[in-house]
């Protein structure tokens, strides 16, 4: 997408529910990108939306209901660069 907004939504998980919130995440079209890390968060996902207003929807009436997720904070991307 040209003018997309790309954002990432970092996670915490409950312990024991990572693939089960891996495999609702996959079902996100707009999820292009999910990591599982250490450290802080347990997943890291980006997301490439149309406008804030999806990107609301997204992480409010999806990525918040699925059960296993404990917190979640979302870095919205100013820019971007490729090195």
């Amino acid at each position: 997408m040209a003018d997309s907004v790309l954002a990432y939504v970092l996670m915490e998980i409950e312990i024991g529910m990572t693939d089960d919130v891996v495999e609702q995440l996959r079902k996100i079209p707009q999820a292009t990108k999910i990591a599982i890390t250490t450290g802080l968060f347990d997943i890291v996902v980006l997301l490439d939306v149309v406008n804030l207003e999806e990107l609301y929807d997204i992480t409010v009436q999806h990525i918040h209901k699925i059960a296993g997720i404990k917190e979640t904070q979302t870095a919205v991307v100013e820019k971007m660069m490729t090195i």
